[in-house]
């Protein structure tokens, strides 16, 4: 692509060179450059691309876009000066590498909590229904059900030079629908702005990357950008946040168990194993058997269940394959062992999904729920005594221990935590794999325990570096040493 034909229909200003320069990429990452590539030098939280300009030309930039206010520069290629970085990026990637998105069913699903669940029970769903579909979130790229190995940056929400080859890759492969997860740094960084969104759906929100965006209200913006990106719009009724956009907009289909919800659970039964629904949609009653218990996890598939109305699927076709729902891997993933106890691990980091996690498992447990887990550093710190807080309610054993403390001294966090409990007994340990092995050994016939936080993840962030940490081959390891030493 010639520079004058992506410049064209986009407010700029050329301060030095030719727009009759071939364009092969984009990128705002001078160390991903390749020769040919438009670099543009985007001004992030920590770091300015313009200081990196020099490296991104020596690999290989033939243009660069920025947005700063002082003097032109005579870099020796094309610089060319626009009003935003960020959303020049999104409407450029779309431009240079194909608007694949409108040759697309895409489905993008927004909240604190419960994305990356809901999105592959859609998928499932879509697959079981003869749809090729393709999932796209925090733990990969997933085609009809098989994780595709291609590089990805480990984001929740591709960023916008990836995601239009993406797309292209998914078409090539016999895709119709997407369904994706829309994170709120995604949605403020102007990942999704071009991309053609035919239903949005929100979750729940609730406290979380407070201190990333700058404050609560700048977070709930962000959230709320999905709306203005999305031709139709899915909401949670029963959470405030998302009953309000239901007030503000006028395309919204709710689900909930309010009587109000469009789609809603007006009878529910725990039985062995799973849950027995009744779901109204239209006002047709219908069972609905899903093979897991816990409150959170009936909204995640009754969120799913309104997407696919909203693709044009009836409730009755969709029910006839809910039982065969499974949990992506990470989310209340149970590691089975012989040991008398359930072991789980899931990704619930946030204090909405810690208490519908131990509130889910607390109805499950016959003796105790121990529960292992920590807080980020450098993140959100008000979250760490509530936290703790929840904890002490549902818990009755605790262990408090590292989570990507990163650059954050890993006792303050832990101490922060600790404010929070006052009732259930306690256990500092902020070596994480020596916390999970004490929390096995504390364990006993009938408990359940559980490890938050870390999920899927296979690394644990401290000091700048990523160090390998899998909770699941932890406790893997620790059940083979168990079992080797009995024998």
């Amino acid at each position: 692509m010639i520079l004058a034909e992506l410049l064209k229909e986009w407010p700029c200003e050329l301060e030095y060179g030719s727009i009759r320069t071939e364009i092969k990429g984009i990128t705002d990452r001078a160390s991903d450059v390749k020769p040919g590539d438009l670099y543009v030098a985007r001004k992030g939280k920590k770091f300015d691309g313009w200081d990196y300009k020099d490296l991104a030309i020596q690999n290989g930039a033939v243009a660069i876009v920025h947005n700063r206010y002082e003097a032109k520069v005579n870099l020796q290629i094309p610089v060319i000066w626009v009003p935003n970085c960020s959303t020049f990026l999104s409407y450029a990637s779309k431009k240079i590498y194909g608007a694949y998105d409108e040759k697309l069913t895409i489905v993008a699903v927004t909240g604190t909590n419960g994305k990356t669940t809901v999105t592959h029970f859609i998928g499932q769903l879509l697959q079981s229904l003869n749809t090729n579909v393709a999932v796209i979130g925090t733990v990969g790229l997933f085609i009809n059900g098989e994780k595709q190995n291609i590089r990805l940056e480990p984001l929740t929400t591709p960023l916008a030079t990836e995601l239009y080859q993406i797309f292209a890759y998914c078409i090539s492969k016999g895709v119709t629908h997407i369904v994706m997860e829309a994170s709120s740094l995604a949605l403020s960084e102007h990942r999704l702005d071009d991309c053609n969104i035919n239903i949005g759906v929100y979750l729940n929100v609730s406290r979380d990357h407070y201190e990333e965006h700058g404050g609560e209200k700048y977070y709930l913006a962000a959230k709320k950008r999905l709306c203005l990106l999305s031709e139709q719009i899915i909401v949670n009724i029963d959470d405030p946040f998302c009953k309000q956009l239901r007030l503000e907009y006028p395309s919204v289909k709710s689900f909930g168990k309010s009587l109000l919800a469009d789609c809603s659970i007006i009878h529910e039964q725990n039985i062995d194993n799973g849950t027995q629904l009744l779901i109204q949609n239209d006002d047709i009653p219908t069972d609905v058997l899903i093979p897991f218990q816990g409150e959170y996890l009936q909204y995640n598939v009754l969120a799913a269940v309104t997407a696919i109305t909203e693709l044009g699927f009836s409730l009755q076709e969709i029910a006839k394959h809910t039982d065969t729902l499974t949990l992506p891997a990470g989310r209340m993933q149970e590691i089975p062992n012989s040991l008398g106890f359930r072991i789980f691990i899931d990704y619930a980091h946030t204090p909405s999904a810690l208490e519908a996690l131990l509130n889910a498992l607390r109805l499950q447990a016959k003796e105790d729920l121990v529960v292992v887990f920590g807080c980020g550093g450098d993140r959100d710190q008000g979250k760490r005594v509530e936290m703790g807080i929840i904890a002490d309610t549902y818990a009755d054993k605790i262990w408090i221990t590292d989570d990507n403390p990163r650059g954050e001294s890993s006792r303050a966090i832990l101490n922060s935590i600790v404010k929070g409990i006052h009732m259930k007994p306690y256990k500092i340990e902020p070596n994480r794999k020596k916390a999970i092995q004490n929390a096995i050994n504390s364990c006993k016939s009938g408990d359940i325990l559980v490890i938050a936080g870390k999920g899927h993840e296979e690394g644990q962030i401290v000091a700048g570096k990523i160090l390998p940490f899998s909770d699941e081959k932890v406790i893997k390891e620790i059940l083979s040493d168990m079992k080797n030493e009995n024998k």
